[in-house]
């Protein structure tokens, strides 16, 4: 057997509950396929990096599971049968961390367009008193 951290996103429209039955059937899917879950991580709801099955949203879970390689094809067979799973990440690795990962908190960010206005108005600037410049010393 082989340990692997396993990240699944879970469709964001269905309850809380429901989260919680969808999380205990995966892991029926890998205690089925000779597997265990050794943890469990859930990272809540986040923003997706780019619309799949156009949701911008979805559940993050993490779980770190011990299972032989033979039966990663046909935990990704039921995967891809379970509609709420809409997307997952299967990596290998050597050991379990013992300590789950630290969150970033979620702040918005700065906007880029503030800086970038003022950019332009010290550029603008510039163009006006270099221009006013070179009025100058035409003689104009």
């Amino acid at each position: 057997m082989r340990y692997y951290e396993f990240m699944y996103i879970v469709n964001p429209e269905i309850e809380a509950d429901d989260l919680q039955e969808v999380t205990a059937r995966v892991g029926q899917m890998i205690a089925d396929g000779g597997g265990e879950v050794l943890r469990l991580e859930s990272w809540g709801r986040r923003r997706l990096a780019y619309p799949i099955r156009k949701f911008r949203e979805g559940y993050y879970i993490v779980a770190y599971i011990q299972l032989d390689p033979e039966a990663i094809a046909a935990l990704k067979g039921r995967l891809a049968l379970t509609e709420e799973v809409i997307r997952y990440l299967l990596v290998k690795t050597e050991e379990i961390p013992t300590q789950a990962a630290p969150t970033v908190p979620r702040e918005e960010p700065e906007r880029a367009y503030h800086v970038v206005e003022d950019e332009d108005e010290e550029r603008e600037g510039a163009r006006h008193k270099n221009s006013e410049d070179a009025d100058e010393e035409l003689g104009d």
